[in-house]
């Protein structure tokens, strides 16, 4: 039987019953973990051209690596060391492009494009993380379910792979039917007018200033959201708590925790963590009891995921995030450059117990790690010896006052005036058919300033002192700009 017939084969008789199973035990996890993560890089020393070369280059002998002691010794690879220095078949699996099932393309948004093959296990890898969150969260085994796959077809992974991952679970006999509509506003809202009540439920996928645009102009367009019975996958940047807020009350949400899901993704390393109700209401909890400092000794609010192990691991550098994943290009102790951490289920349910002394936190069945992710750092800009972080301005810019003129896209600037001042520019991209006006800059202006100095003691103590030679000067772009935000491309900040 030719190989992929026999991973398809598994998969489609693998019962979900024991994948959840293996998801609740916490021990069993980590040991598999451990075993997978070890496995992979001597395969990789030995079968992938570029990476034998690259631990040759670093003086690493491979057969002495034993332990993920010794593992967290060997270098780490990056875009810079890794990606930029191989040709991609030398990355590949034995060099053979042949066994390559889909290739993909990063988007740009950080440097040049960069190809990314994958292969059929990648992809029945991502279907095992998509059945458990349409079958766990969302009841796709039991009800009518219409998937509307709303991003991008073209080369980039997120539209490419989400299809690749629903199919399967269609194949496998789930009551699922996909429409790929793309990134077309029109094209979605049409399927949702005349296609979506024929289901007992909708699913919709896409980026979150995409999902947040399409739920507004619904809103405008009179779409019984409650009707519909609408869910969402996000993913592409990270959310607040008032962002789902405002989003829940506009489709009518009746639970908190199951309507919308963030994802954690890339282009390097496709899906690697995932939004669960446990994960969000962990999140609102920390949230409301100002516990982030404490947990993470951070004054940002991290986004909070739930990840498996045994397809992602993760390490801690400094303060960013290294990964290491099966792929058609396997990534070992990459530098995805994402600033956060690790922590496991018991430790965090513990910990947030004794800091908020809640009654709420009891036992879970669900025993995933967590991974909290603040975003790069390049996205971070100083004012006078401030740090002025992406997720502050992400908390404010998603104020219920500014709802819904804003598509929640921005990006943080720092230059000099004539005088060579230090200013801080903050450009915001405006809904569709929003005008900008200096009003409406300065309400963003002020809401800012007293957002941002809320959280962030560093601005509220530059503020204090500085006066206005700290407060932002506010840009607004018309929706869809071509040099800021560019429809189809998202310009990650967080």
């Amino acid at each position: 039987m030719h190989s992929s017939f026999k991973l398809l084969d598994s998969y489609f008789n693998t019962d979900f019953s024991k994948q959840l199973a293996v998801y609740n035990n916490e021990n069993r996890l980590e040991q598999n973990s451990k075993k997978n993560v070890l496995y992979l890089f001597h395969q990789a020393a030995e079968r992938i051209v570029a990476y034998k070369h690259f631990l040759k280059k670093n003086k690493i002998k491979h057969r002495k690596i034993k332990s993920l002691k010794d593992y967290a010794r060997v270098p780490t690879t990056s875009k810079e060391n890794y990606i930029q220095k191989y040709d991609v078949n030398l990355r590949c699996w034995d060099s053979d492009m042949s066994q390559i099932h889909m290739i993909s393309t990063s988007s740009g948004t950080t440097g040049d494009p960069h190809f990314w093959p994958r292969t059929l296990k990648h992809e029945i890898d991502g279907a095992y993380l998509h059945e458990f969150l349409l079958n766990e969260v969302f009841k796709a085994d039991q009800v009518s379910t219409l998937f509307i796959n709303g991003f991008a077809m073209g080369n980039w992974i997120a539209g490419t792979f989400t299809l690749a991952c629903v199919n399967l679970l269609a194949w496998k006999g789930y009551p699922l039917t996909i429409m790929t509509p793309g990134y077309d506003l029109e094209a979605v809202l049409e399927l949702l007018e005349k296609v979506s009540e024929k289901f007992k439920q909708t699913i919709i996928a896409g980026h979150t200033p995409f999902l947040k645009e399409l739920i507004d102009e619904g809103t405008k367009r009179h779409l019984d959201w409650e009707k519909l019975n609408c869910k969402f996958l996000g993913t592409g940047q990270g959310i607040t708590e008032k962002w789902r807020s405002y989003i829940l009350s506009l489709v009518k949400a009746k639970d908190y925790c199951r309507t919308f899901l963030n994802l954690y993704g890339s282009a390097d390393a496709s899906l690697m963590g995932f939004e669960t109700p446990l994960s969000i209401d962990l999140r609102k909890l920390i949230i409301d009891n100002n516990l982030y400092q404490q947990l993470f000794n951070d004054q940002r609010i991290p986004s909070l995921y739930n990840y498996d192990p045994r397809l992602t691991f993760f390490e801690v550098e400094g303060k960013e995030l290294l990964i290491t994943k099966d792929s058609g290009c396997p990534l070992l102790r990459y530098n995805i450059h994402d600033e956060g951490g690790i922590i496991n289920c018991t430790q965090l349910l513990r910990q947030i117990k004794i800091l908020s002394q809640s009654d709420k936190i009891s036992e879970q069945q669900l025993k995933l790690p967590f991974v909290y992710l603040y975003g790069r750092s390049k996205f971070m800009v100083k004012i006078y010896g401030a740090n002025i972080y992406s997720e502050h301005v992400q908390l404010a810019i998603d104020d219920k006052s500014l709802q819904p003129d804003l598509t929640g896209r921005f990006i943080l600037e720092s230059d000099y005036d004539n005088e060579h001042n230090p200013r801080l520019i903050c450009r915001i991209e405006l809904a569709s058919g929003v005008k900008s006006h200096p009003l409406r800059a300065d309400l963003i202006k002020r809401v800012f300033i007293s957002e941002v100095a809320k959280v962030n003691k560093e601005y509220q103590y530059v503020l204090t002192n500085m006066g206005k030679k700290v407060e932002p000067i506010i840009i607004l772009h018309s929706h869809g700009d071509i040099k800021y935000f560019p429809i189809g491309i998202v310009k990650k900040t967080v």
